[in-house]
């Protein structure tokens, strides 16, 4: 129930690609507790990709920012 409140409150109040890039984030998230709790490593292609999402997200994100400072 908090999760879908989250949502929908995100919903109103940004951008709805910034609303949505939770979907992006979730596999990193559940990569990064596959390596903490049940011990997966990653090869170096993995973490690569693993990045790319990330910054994905943030240039998403961050977007407006850097658009403005033209």
């Amino acid at each position: 129930m908090l999760a879908i409140s989250a949502y929908m409150f995100l919903l109103k109040n940004v951008p709805p690609a910034v609303a949505t890039s939770y979907a992006y984030v979730n596999p990193v998230v559940a990569v990064l507790l596959g390596i903490g709790f049940a011990g997966e490593s990653l090869s170096l292609t993995e973490w690569l990709a693993l990045a790319v999402i990330v910054s994905a997200v943030v240039l998403i994100t961050l977007g407006k920012f850097l658009i403005g400072k033209r």
